[in-house]
């Protein structure tokens, strides 16, 4: 019941903020219709800066079940992710990007087991060249492919949506074994043009603990895409973050610099929270990421947003168990890969669009949510001193590969401070995963025993952690910074310096004290090492 009042919500806040935002527009009118003189018609070279409009949507989907199953449940969600892609149009957007599971939620395999494949759809290849919305051939399961073709071709925008494909089998096939329901699943996105043309099908690579779904095992260069504003994406799906392929890949290999991304994600304390992720890959990589994800906090799933690492460095996002589905919308800058057209420029920079609030006689208790944590017991841990001092101290952490941290600090308080070090293997997973990561880092603790470290629970009053500066030398090519509070709000880009060099020596400072401090420092990721 709570999640259909929240779809209803949805719905009239789609609706409502959809007239506001047709008032505003039409305000603005002879205003937007100058920049349109000047820059609708003008062309972007390969190589030049260029500007687009990102949408992303936090979205709680409906799941009630039915007598109708599965396509009832595709066909609701598919409707209200439409209806935010016309609020996002008439903001201005370009692309909108629609969450993992954002159509049939978690519980398709488990809520009705016996109906999986009603949850599930056709996605025609791209080479097709295929619009869904006016194929007059059959499409198979298609409800949402359809309606969410109609809903980029009526937007005039790029949308991508994540659904679970069906796709035949036989027993011959080599690259899987064939289920007796004669088909294969895959957590796949797609994307659609301006022209409701489906233009590209990722299927996901890296699987968390989807048994339903068969791995992808084609090309990277099935992830990617290019607008007609001139700029090459690559998509990926939650896990794969984690890992080389495709996203990382494709910015490495291809250059690319714009990355789109649908996650449900779960948090992990005290590193892997989906804003700290997200931010960290997206500034130590250099890109831009718009990522969407799935609203669930009871089962770990929050957290959405447009992180602009390959620019300014600054972030639009939402990570919030009471915020519901909301849209980001906000103004993108990059470097076009291929000659395009450029956008026109709005008059808004971003925009956060959220369901108007619901009047009721008291105020609801906050959402549960999940969180997991990290084993650290083989963690090198350093507990920092304590107490006022003027003077700097420096402390170092040393574990394996060679691996050792620095800091240099100025005690000040007495709650409980550690710097963190750790080289080796990271299960993940309940035990189903295994990565290798080099990790340094100093962290809140609630006591000195380091299984206390970036826990949650009993969080002291306020404090400020002085000015400091951690550094490193790792084995990895690829280390990302982490940084945020016990509130889990990021700490602002612009508020610490955060650099590698070419010898893999990286450095995180910070000119003035930080409030409330979690976590702060770096996450390394030796992708050639995972077991």
């Amino acid at each position: 019941m709570v999640l259909r009042v929240g779809l209803l919500v949805a719905l009239t806040a789609g609706l409502l903020l959809l007239q506001l935002v047709r008032s505003e527009r039409l305000r603005q009118e002879s205003l937007v219709d100058s920049l349109h003189v000047s820059q609708a018609a003008a062309h972007v070279r390969a190589g030049e800066t260029v500007h687009y409009t990102g949408a992303v949507l936090e979205y709680e989907p409906y799941i009630t079940w039915t007598e109708e199953g599965g396509e009832a449940i595709l066909r609701e969600n598919a409707k209200v992710i439409a209806e935010y892609a016309a609020v996002a149009k008439e903001m201005g957007a370009d692309i909108l990007v629609a969450p993992e599971y954002g159509l049939h939620g978690l519980d398709m395999h488990v809520l009705v087991p016996d109906e999986l494949l009603s949850f599930t759809q056709t996605v025609p290849d791209p080479r097709d060249r295929v619009v869904p919305c006016s194929a007059t051939s059959d499409l198979g399961q298609a409800t949402a492919i359809k309606a969410l073709s109609c809903s980029a071709l009526e937007n005039q925008m790029y949308l991508v949506a994540d659904v679970s494909e069906k796709t035949p089998c036989s027993e011959g096939d080599n690259s899987t074994s064939c289920p007796p329901s004669g088909s294969v699943l895959h957590n796949t996105q797609v994307v659609f043009d301006r022209n409701g043309t489906v233009i590209a099908r990722y299927r996901k690579k890296n699987l968390f603990l989807e048994w339903q779904f068969e791995p992808g095992t084609e090309s990277d260069d099935t992830a990617l895409f290019t607008t007609d504003f001139g700029v090459t994406f690559t998509l990926q799906v939650c896990f794969d973050i984690a890992f080389g392929h495709p996203g990382l890949f494709n910015v490495d290999s291809r250059g690319v610099r714009d990355v789109a991304m649908s996650t449900a994600w779960v948090d992990i304390m005290p590193f892997l929270i989906a804003p700290s992720v997200q931010n960290g890959w997206s500034r130590g990589l250099g890109v831009n990421l718009l990522v969407s994800g799935h609203h669930r906090p009871e089962r770990s799933k929050l957290g959405s947003g447009i992180f602009r690492g390959a620019s300014d460095l600054e972030h639009d996002y939402v990570y919030d168990v009471d915020s519901g589905s909301r849209l980001i919308v906000s103004e993108v800058q990059t470097v076009a890969s291929v000659d395009g057209r450029r956008p026109p420029r709005r008059p808004s920079r971003s925009h956060g669009v959220a369901p108007p609030e619901v009047k009721r006689g008291s105020r609801l208790p906050r959402r549960d949510h999940l969180v997991h944590y990290d084993d650290m017991s083989n963690y090198t841990q350093v507990v920092l001193q304590k107490g006022d001092s003027q003077v700097v101290q420096h402390a170092e952490a040393c574990h394996d590969d060679g691996l050792c941290c620095h800091l240099a600090y100025t005690p000040a308080g007495n709650l409980t401070y550690s710097l963190l070090a750790y080289s080796g293997v990271v299960v993940q997973g309940f035990g189903t995963y295994q990565i290798y990561a080099q990790i340094c880092a100093v962290v809140w603790c609630r006591s000195e025993d380091v299984a206390t470290c970036g826990q949650l629970e009993d969080l002291p009053g306020a404090d400020t952690f002085p000015a400091f500066t951690i550094y490193a030398d790792f084995a990895v090519d690829h280390v990302y910074p982490a940084m945020f509070t016990r509130d889990l709000v990021l700490v602002e880009n612009d508020l610490y310096d955060y650099s590698c060099d070419d010898q893999r020596s990286c450095t995180i400072s910070t000119s003035a004290a930080l409030p409330e401090l979690m976590t702060a420092g770096f996450y390394g990721r030796w992708y050639e090492r995972d077991p």
